[in-house]
């Protein structure tokens, strides 16, 4: 009975491994289709004189000042030995105050104007205490004499 049961298991796992579905047929194909052509239409124009014009848009470049803007007939007023407050008065306060460099003041500018670099310059001021010690105009070539 022992070597019924297990012919019969050994056969149904042995069947049950073989391939017994059927093929499947190839798959079907779909027939071709094609656009037919159109014909080829006039191109349609309008007459120049009905055509819209669109307005032609320029980009807006601003004016921009940036930095301490110096007159060049005070900076040629600046005299070694004026205070620090006299300096103040006469150009008016420094764009950089450096903390770790008291004693100097620095005036830059960098200006655009309709987006093109027009003016760039720098002025510095050394001071000996409250004391106007030594003035640099290397920085101001591009500042003219304004009138």
């Amino acid at each position: 009975m022992k070597r019924l049961t297990f012919i019969l298991l050994a056969s149904l796992v042995l069947t049950g491994c073989s391939n017994s579905l059927p093929k499947a047929s190839e798959p079907l194909k779909m027939p071709k289709f094609s656009m037919p052509e159109l014909p080829k239409m006039p191109k349609l124009s309008l007459p120049s004189w009905a055509k819209p014009k669109l307005p032609s848009i320029e980009v807006y470049k601003p004016t921009i000042m940036q930095g301490s803007v110096l007159d060049m007939n005070k900076v040629n007023q600046l005299q070694l030995g004026m205070s620090k407050e006299m300096v103040m008065n006469l150009i008016g306060s420094p764009s950089i105050i450096d903390p770790f460099h008291q004693y100097q003041w620095d005036y830059i500018n960098h200006s655009s104007i309709e987006g093109e670099i027009k003016i760039q310059y720098r002025l510095r001021l050394i001071f000996e205490g409250n004391i106007l010690s030594e003035i640099d105009k290397s920085g101001l070539e591009n500042l003219l004499v304004e009138k």
